[in-house]
């Protein structure tokens, strides 16, 4: 294919989708809002744009507009298993549970592979308090994706709640070791959970005597 000429390059959406993604990688959302809409100025009926969209949105947190744009997404692709996925964490997000269950679900049933979907189905179950139902969809995350470290999280956190303390542990020591910068957050609550653990434990001694 012949290569876009400088002045013919805007457009083509794909030239926006690259520089959308370039500011999203940046962090910088609005930019990034802002070129994905000029990229659907020029294709209107792409799904995956609208999916790309709704995360930028979401990421601004702009969760009820982020909504409108993965539904848009799914008008037009029903089997997009991203813009499911996507969709269900902004319900979530809303404190919607059962609406965001039935996202994961249709993600899972598109594609029973999909670990993010798992991950994030055990999310939802664990802010619901239905921690059993939660550790095995982090079971099942994890055993499609060894390396999903947020579910390995989850796993932990779980467990705990569980009164699985043993277990718990490991998983969070774990998490704790191998979890990347970003997710400093997470560290700072795995790392809290583990030392409320402690307390239940030496507590549990002391009841012993």
């Amino acid at each position: 294919m012949q290569e876009l000429l400088p002045e013919d390059s805007q457009k083509n959406p794909i030239y926006w989708i690259k520089r959308a993604n370039k500011y999203f990688v940046m962090e910088e959302f609005e930019e990034a809002l802002f070129a994905f809409d000029k990229a659907l100025e020029l294709d209107s009926e792409n799904s995956k744009i609208w999916d790309s969209r709704g995360v930028v949105l979401a990421d601004l947190g702009w969760h009820n507009e982020a909504i409108e744009s993965f539904e848009i997404a799914l008008e037009l692709e029903p089997d997009n298993t991203s813009a499911w996925s996507n969709m269900g964490v902004s319900l979530g997000t809303l404190s919607q549970f059962e609406e965001a269950l039935n996202c994961f679900e249709r993600a899972i049933t598109l594609d029973e592979t999909d670990d993010g979907a798992w991950n994030n189905k055990g999310t939802t179950l664990f802010s619901m308090s239905r921690y059993g139902e939660a550790l095995i969809c982090f079971e099942k995350a994890l055993e499609i994706n060894p390396e999903n470290i947020g579910a390995l999280a989850g796993k932990g956190s779980a467990l705990r709640f569980l009164r699985r303390y043993e277990g718990a542990v490991e998983a969070l020591e774990k998490f704790m070791r191998d979890a990347p910068p970003y997710m400093a957050q997470m560290r700072e609550e795995a790392w809290a959970m583990l030392l409320e653990i402690q307390l239940i434990l030496k507590q549990e001694e002391r009841d012993d005597l």
